[in-house]
């Protein structure tokens, strides 16, 4: 088993669902309604914030991934940890 792959995979999941409540409080304060969710039911959302909530949501939760990414690949290549 390569715990490389292991640690970095679940540290980039971790980030992803941590960035994506924080991004759900975010524009539940900014805009003071639940962000879109994609439903075709929920015509209250309009076209202009569906795609900037895509965007933001896309840009932060990619971010997030990346920095878990490279900070657990960088403990692991400290020596803390055995990579296999």
């Amino acid at each position: 088993m390569n715990i490389q792959k292991l640690v970095t995979t679940v540290a980039a999941v971790a980030a992803g669902i941590a960035a994506n409540k924080l991004l759900t409080a975010g524009w539940k304060a900014v805009t003071g309604h639940e962000p879109p969710t994609g439903d075709a039911d929920d015509g209250e959302i309009s076209l202009g914030e569906l795609v900037v909530f895509a965007a933001v949501s896309g840009a932060v939760v990619t971010f997030a991934r990346t920095f878990a990414t490279r900070g657990a690949k960088k403990w692991l290549d400290s020596g803390d940890i055995p990579k296999d």
